[in-house]
């Protein structure tokens, strides 16, 4: 067997996502080699357009081919609203949804009110709907909710975590009775301790869990 280190490549579609990404891998994954892919038009253009056109899924699925054929021993999406078109790829490595990690720990946690955080209006309803369709397949049908935090759009772009980490917190701490807080983009996962603190649901973020299923899937080396 090689002893070559597994590639990942990561599609994004904001630089924003990449720090997130590079620190959940360097915890949970460290013996990945990443390859950062960015077409920083996605989000915007999926936004003028009401959401994942079909153009729109077939660029994406031409960045997934793309890593695929130069050697990716996995490749894993890092904006939700694109998630669809992993679950559309047939290929001969591991391609993962952004949320797919973390869609499938909220349903081994049962919950009965799970909400859905995110900085883009789409962002939210798209993970909201989704990970609704996860649940009741796996026969759970909690309420699922889903808060526009707009502030956090203009701290996430701009890297202040410490205004992130402040309107999220504050968010989250207004919940009520949600027992889950899932956290719908990856710009955001720099603060999940944060948002933690201020409320007493779980609080989950994409790149922590996408890092330790894909060490887990590519444990026994790469292809």
């Amino acid at each position: 067997m090689s002893s070559r280190r597994p590639l990942v490549a990561v599609i994004h579609a904001t630089p924003t996502t990449m720090s997130p990404v590079t620190w959940a891998f360097a915890e949970q994954f460290p013996g990945a080699d990443l390859w950062h892919l960015l077409d920083d038009r996605l989000v915007t253009d999926a936004e003028e357009a009401g959401g994942l056109t079909d153009p729109l899924h077939r660029r994406m699925a031409t960045l997934i081919d793309y890593a695929v054929d130069a050697g990716a021993d996995a490749v894993q999406l890092a904006c939700s609203m694109y998630g669809p078109v992993a679950q559309d790829a047939a290929h001969p490595v591991p391609v993962l949804a952004s949320d797919q990690a973390m869609f499938d720990a909220v349903v081994r946690l049962r919950p009965d009110h799970v909400t859905v955080l995110a900085s883009l209006a789409p962002a939210a309803k798209d993970s909201a709907a989704r990970l609704g369709r996860v649940l009741a397949a796996s026969g759970l049908q909690p309420r699922v909710d889903a808060v526009v935090v707009e502030k956090a759009k203009a701290a996430s772009a701009a890297g202040d975590l410490g205004q992130l980490g402040r309107v999220l917190a504050e968010a989250a701490a207004g919940l009520g009775d949600s027992d889950v807080v899932v956290l719908a983009q990856y710009s955001l996962a720099p603060v999940v301790a944060r948002v933690g603190d201020a409320t007493h649901a779980a609080v989950l973020s994409g790149p922590h869990l996408a890092a330790t299923t894909l060490a887990s899937v590519l444990e026994a080396g790469p292809r």
